[in-house]
């Protein structure tokens, strides 16, 4: 008997032998068989100050800052800003799961919790630098609270550009390393920039902007040993469409997961991408064995 064009033989050892493929096929169908993990250290990073004119960076300095400064301070808010460079990870690849990690290094207060948000514009890195969180000078090109790049492109409004959205919270407390979790905003972020490289501006840092002495200061790219780390998990674009299974090739496996989804919309099957698993993925497969 012929199904599918494929002649099955009627003897038990070739039924149980396609029935423990199918099986196999089926705990593989949406598995990551080639999952890769890549950490990321971040490629900018800056403070926004809320200090009044004249307008204040750390755009090379050691740490960025996140919250709300004491009345020595003037009371005055910090927002941080990162960006991490995607390059390394192909273009097509699926983003299955994103983690960001971060050293606090010092704090006024106790727990405050500390968000990931997009930033929605593009914005600078200059040579400004201060030991404290008080900032320097700005510099050519330095993100500034009134500027993106500082001294002739404003932010629409002070403050920086944000989503709404928040994209992961942590509540941070004393020194040490802090982990945001992954969430499904953070893998459409990074999805959505390896997809569209010319969209990623990177997340705002932003803590508690009510409470005096909230702010929570933590290490910068400059820092050294405790740089932030992106951890990116991902499944690279299968080199042949009929690799269903994504293993590097073409057999058994894949012909298994293309029967057992055959009249569906599965979208790993759907090797042609018509919305139905039918006989011409099942050719693809059979033509690229």
């Amino acid at each position: 008997m012929t199904k599918f064009g494929i002649s099955h033989v009627a003897d038990g050892k070739s039924r149980l032998r396609w029935i423990f493929i199918a099986s196999l096929a089926g705990g593989l169908i949406g598995a990551n068989a080639l999952a890769v993990t890549v950490t990321l250290g971040s490629v900018k990073d800056a403070t926004l100050i809320s200090d009044q004119l004249p307008e204040l960076a750390l755009g090379a300095a050691y740490s960025i800052y996140s919250g709300r400064v004491g009345t020595q301070g003037n009371s005055t808010l910090r927002r941080g800003l990162m960006q991490f460079n995607f390059s390394s990870i192909p273009a097509g690849s699926t983003v299955t799961s994103v983690q960001l990690k971060l050293y606090m290094s010092a704090s006024q207060t106790g727990t405050q919790t500390v968000n990931l948000q997009k930033s929605l514009l593009s914005w600078g890195e200059g040579a400004s630098f201060a030991f404290g969180g008080g900032g320097a000078p700005a510099q050519t090109n330095d993100a500034t609270w009134w500027n993106r790049f500082y001294p002739s492109q404003p932010w629409p409004t002070p403050g920086g550009s944000f989503s709404t959205t928040v994209s992961a919270s942590k509540s941070i407390g004393g020194v040490g390393w802090y982990t945001w979790g992954s969430t499904t905003q953070l893998v459409a972020d990074v999805q959505s920039w390896i997809d569209q490289p010319q969209s990623n501006f990177g997340w705002g840092v932003l803590g508690n902007e009510v409470t005096l002495q909230s702010v929570k200061r933590f290490d910068a790219k400059e820092s050294g040993a405790n740089n932030p780390q992106l951890i990116v998990m991902y499944s690279p674009p299968p080199a042949n469409p009929a690799d269903v299974n994504n293993d590097g090739r073409v057999d058994g496996i894949d012909l298994a997961i293309v029967l057992s989804a055959w009249g569906t919309s599965n979208g790993q099957a759907d090797i042609n991408d018509d919305q139905l698993v039918d006989g011409v993925d099942l050719a693809l497969v059979l033509a690229a064995w």
